[in-house]
């Protein structure tokens, strides 16, 4: 099991993803929760490509000073071909009544 952390490449957040690996992604959602004015209360899972392994947690750490909010999700391989728009999406809900998606984009890459 690893960790990944996406990097943006043009205008989208992707990832490495091996097909058959069950790993921790994350997804950075404090600009989104700065720009509102508010905090995150709850999130969940749309999938497409991939399986949800246990649910999803809302994480706040502080990282060389900065407090930053992140989505942790645990996700599986799924059975079958992965789409084309392979991906996982985090939508919150905001303690303001707001929602967001915060999407990722996996790229595929072998072991």
């Amino acid at each position: 099991m690893s960790s990944r952390e996406p990097i943006k490449i043009g205008d989208k957040w992707t990832v490495d993803r091996d097909v058959d690996e069950i790993s921790h992604y994350l997804a950075d959602i404090t600009q989104e929760l700065i720009d509102r004015a508010t905090t995150a209360v709850s999130v969940v899972l749309v999938l497409a490509g991939v399986a949800q392994v246990e649910q999803p947690s809302i994480q706040v750490a502080t990282l060389e000073g900065v407090q930053r909010t992140y989505v942790v999700a645990l996700l599986g391989p799924v059975d079958g071909p992965r789409p084309a728009d392979w991906r996982w999406v985090a939508r919150v809900t905001c303690a303001n009544g707001e929602r967001f998606d915060k999407t990722t984009w996996f790229n595929e890459v072998d072991p």
